[in-house]
């Protein structure tokens, strides 16, 4: 004769042994996914910034005026080394521009507003206003680099943003330097 009360579940060691290899599981692979969520947060904003330089040298082409970017806390005007908290691209239409407060004035047309990085990274670059002449090629004065660092300063998920005086974006991902 067939047993009936037989039962078919998992026992209370079976469960617990499952839970605590689960556990290490995840306290080994969460580090190693934590990196990787923020080499592709910082990837983004590098993409973003890069299509920032795309939008301005296709406006001064396209409209036939020189066109800037600077760094903006308001997203009205110029704000000096503040690149982490937005920036504006605008038509610069007296050509008085210069990334500080006041840059944009009456005449000029803001084109689009770029809000904060978010994630609390940085961006630093070695000017305050980059400038597109009316035939696309970059107007301030030699070639000009973006940092953009992530809040863990972990050099490893950096990006860098190189233009050159043709005006052209190039993204840097390797031996770069967080502050």
């Amino acid at each position: 004769m067939k047993n009936c009360n037989k039962n078919n579940g998992y026992t209370l060691i079976e469960l617990l042994v499952s839970l605590a290899i689960l556990s290490i599981l995840l306290a080994v692979a969460l580090p190693n996914f934590q990196d990787t969520i923020e080499s592709n947060v910082t990837n983004s904003q590098a993409k973003l910034f890069m299509t920032t330089l795309n939008l301005a040298r296709s406006e001064s082409i396209k409209r036939g005026v020189n066109v800037g970017i600077c760094p903006s806390t308001d997203g009205v005007d110029c704000a000096a080394a503040s690149w982490s908290s937005g920036w504006i691209v605008f038509i610069d239409a007296n050509g008085d521009s210069d990334g500080d407060a006041g840059s944009i004035d009456v005449g000029d047309t803001i084109i689009r507003v770029f809000d904060t990085l978010g994630a609390d990274s940085a961006l630093t670059g070695t000017t305050d206003f980059l400038e597109y002449n009316s035939l696309g090629f970059s107007a301030t004065a030699g070639v000009q680099t973006m940092l953009l660092c992530p809040a863990t300063n972990n050099a490893n998920n950096a990006r860098s943003i190189e233009i050159g005086v043709s005006g052209r974006g190039r993204r840097i991902e390797g031996g770069l330097a967080c502050p």
